[in-house]
């Protein structure tokens, strides 16, 4: 399949749909050869988990459950540690077909599914100064947390308003938005649970808090899928300034950056010109900003793939 007309910035449902089943055939030959390596490596026979995995079909998305798994299993591999091999089949073998198949759309807290325990373990960072210093994440403990969603529901009924293709490729990417209480971290995502983003509450303007990260972290996973395809950069460890950071960041983080806010520029510019009741008009100067930033710093230093130059190509000059 010919995916380069993908390499683009511009969202639309047919790009997302072609990358994102692109990406699981991937994601599922990695799997598999993952289960046979640990199947030779400890002359078992493991073909009782891989006829599981073969069972996982491309064409329908997988939920986040499904790829923590791979990870933590391939990890597990890389490491040579035997006993963490093993438990990471024995969480696979443990996992129900729900587990692997689940992507009913929820916004949550965090920690209320089981696969999230080594996504929250890894991003957790309790500092010695405290919680001013450390990256902290808990959970939601109200009994009824549903009036913590509402902003976060009105946040992507405004994407869908202003940019459709956006929205769609949200639908397409996203199967859980986890919220959190805590410091350090407004929010992450990662292909370790490809599908799940993690936000913050926010203390003030939610529902503008909501739009700008909502969109920020479907475009992290939007340029993951990207490069997961193709490296887009031949110098991607190359450490230069950054947006939004005060130490220089690899070459590779200033072009996500870049692209994030990217788009965060065309949908906030597109609500203030549609006449939004949304504070944003400061969001979208700040946003402003720190995209020509971003944008400088790659034009000036990026060694491009053919397919990265396509991307950054797609990419708007700043203002």
């Amino acid at each position: 399949m010919d995916l380069s007309p993908c390499f683009t910035s511009h969202s639309s449902l047919e790009r997302s749909q072609t990358l994102h089943h692109s990406y699981r055939r991937q994601f599922r030959g990695h799997f598999l050869n993952a289960i046979d390596s640990a199947a030779e490596g400890l002359s078992q026979d493991l073909s009782h988990l891989r006829k599981r995995i073969e069972g996982l079909d491309p064409r329908l998305p997988f939920s986040p459950g499904a790829y923590e798994a791979m990870t933590r299993l391939i990890g597990s591999l890389q490491s040579g540690n035997i006993t963490a091999v093993c438990d990471s089949l024995k969480n696979l073998q443990s996992l129900s077909d729900d587990d692997l198949n689940d992507t009913n759309f929820r916004i949550d807290s965090a920690l209320s599914e089981a696969w999230e325990l080594s996504i929250v373990a890894t991003a957790r960072h309790e500092a010695p100064g405290g919680e001013k210093e450390g990256m902290i994440l808990r959970p939601i403990l109200d009994q009824d947390p549903g009036h913590r969603y509402t902003a976060a529901f009105t946040a992507l009924q405004y994407i869908k308003e202003a940019e459709p293709g956006l929205a769609e490729e949200f639908n397409d990417y996203v199967t859980r938005v986890k919220l959190f209480a805590g410091t350090g971290y407004l929010g992450f995502s990662s292909p370790r649970a490809f599908g799940a983003i993690y936000m913050r509450l926010p203390k003030e303007n939610p529902v503008e808090y909501f739009v700008e990260h909502l969109v920020h972290e479907t475009s992290h996973l939007d340029l993951n899928l990207l490069m997961a395809h193709d490296p887009l950069l031949e110098n991607p460890g190359d450490s230069h300034a950054a947006p939004l950071r005060e130490e220089e960041r690899p070459l590779f983080q200033v072009l996500h950056a870049t692209y994030v806010l990217n788009r965060n520029v065309r949908l906030t510019r597109k609500l203030v010109a549609g006449g939004t009741d949304l504070d944003c008009k400061g969001q979208l100067e700040a946003f402003e900003r720190d995209y020509a930033d971003g944008y400088t710093v790659i034009q000036s230093n990026a060694a491009w793939t053919t397919l990265g130059k396509q991307v950054f190509d797609s990419l708007e000059s700043p203002a």
